[in-house]
C-alpha cells in the first residue's frame, strides 16, 4: 500500500521536498531584531498596564450650551406671549362679535 499523501494531483512529500531544497535559512539583521524586540517589550509593557495611559478630559462645549439654554429660555417667553395674546385675541374676538349683534 502507497504511504504516500497527495492531494488530487499533487504529490504533498515531493512538495514539501522541493520547497526545502528551495528555500536558505534567512538570519535576520542586528537592527532588525532590536525593532523587534523594542516593539515587543513596548506591546508587552502597554498590555499590562492599561491604566497608565491617561485620557485627557474632554472640553466642555460651554459656548453650545449657552446658545441651547438661551433658545430654549427665548421660546419658552414665545410660547408665554403667544398664549397671552390668544387669551385676549379671544376676548376681542367674542367683544366685537358681541357688538356687532347689538
Amino acid at each position: 500500500m502507497d504511504t504516500r499523501r497527495t492531494t488530487g494531483a499533487v504529490d504533498l512529500d515531493a512538495l514539501a521536498a522541493h520547497a526545502q531544497r528551495a528555500l536558505e535559512p534567512v538570519t535576520p539583521s542586528a537592527k532588525f531584531r532590536a525593532r523587534l524586540r523594542d516593539g515587543l517589550r513596548v506591546a508587552a509593557h502597554q498590555r499590562e498596564a492599561p491604566h497608565l495611559l491617561v485620557r485627557p478630559r474632554a472640553k466642555t462645549p460651554w459656548a453650545l450650551l449657552a446658545g441651547v439654554a438661551l433658545g430654549s429660555a427665548a421660546g419658552l417667553v414665545a410660547i408665554l406671549l403667544r398664549a397671552r395674546q390668544g387669551a385676549h385675541g379671544a376676548e376681542q374676538v367674542a367683544e366685537a362679535k358681541s357688538s356687532k349683534v347689538a
